[in-house]
């Protein structure tokens, strides 16, 4: 029986979950070396301003956001799309400041390695009002 195209078992559905929160947290995003280990060697993002991102370029602007960023989020569904290969959806916005901004709708894929499970791809969409 195939694993592809059904809802992630509970087990990975949580591990893919925390790998994606663990992206949130300031300690990752501050860290290029524990973030380098999380993006995949063929990462992109398309960001919810719309502006394109490879992974050098998140490796170098993500540590220099602001440490008063907050990112809350929720809804989480996790997929399987093939063998080693993981969509995870979710929501999220950002608190700058102690003020929330728009709800973004997020969709990550996950590629697994023998290492573990990497970011491949990232894309955010606001929300609509």
């Amino acid at each position: 029986m195939s694993n592809a195209g059904h809802a992630a078992r509970p087990a990975l559905a949580a591990e893919l979950e925390r790998l994606e929160r663990a992206l949130h947290s300031p300690q990752v995003r501050a860290d290029h070396q524990r973030l380098a280990a999380l993006l995949d060697e063929d990462f992109s993002e398309i960001g919810s301003s719309g502006q394109c991102y490879g992974r050098e370029a998140a490796l170098e602007e993500i540590p220099l956001e602001r440490a008063q960023v907050v990112i809350e989020s929720d809804q989480y569904t996790v997929w399987m799309l093939a063998e080693g290969l993981a969509q995870v959806r979710y929501r999220s916005r950002y608190h700058v400041d102690g003020q929330p901004q728009r709800w973004v709708l997020r969709s990550s894929l996950w590629r697994l390695h023998p290492t573990g499970w990497r970011l491949l791809f990232h894309q955010g969409t606001p929300e609509p009002r």
